[in-house]
């Protein structure tokens, strides 16, 4: 799943506040995040979501166990970076969902109007100034 010239980069201003994996982990996330809301996809409870299991983590990130996956999800969790929850379909599916704790206060895309956000006081603004 990896190749061996693949390169992975994460916020050192992550790595100092939360730990270099978390910091890893966090810089996946933020990617699938980001591309879900752009997609209009996976959008629950005020936010957009990502998952994956720690299985899959541990071949995208070869050199971490998934126990050190686990820890490090559980402590973005507990240092307020990240927020998990359970989307599935399926009740026995127990792959967990992860979004960032901050999105509820960026700008939301409607499916309206394509050329506009609707903030979440309701007032619309262009895409361009979205960051």
């Amino acid at each position: 799943m990896i190749r061996d010239g693949s390169q992975h980069r994460f916020r050192v201003t992550d790595a100092k506040a939360y730990g270099v994996t978390e910091a890893i982990l966090l810089a996946n996330l933020r990617f699938w995040i980001l591309k879900n809301k752009a997609s209009g996809k996976h959008f629950h409870k005020l936010r957009t979501w990502t998952y994956n299991s720690y299985k899959t983590f541990s071949k995208l990130f070869p050199y971490l166990s998934e126990s050190q996956i686990k820890r490090a999800l559980a402590s973005l969790v507990k240092q307020g970076a990240i927020v998990k929850d359970n989307f599935n379909k399926r009740h026995y599916d127990r792959t967990n969902w992860y979004a960032l704790a901050e999105e509820p206060s960026l700008p939301i895309a409607t499916s309206k109007r394509s050329d506009t956000v609707n903030n979440s006081n309701g007032r619309h603004k262009p895409v361009e100034k979205v960051i």
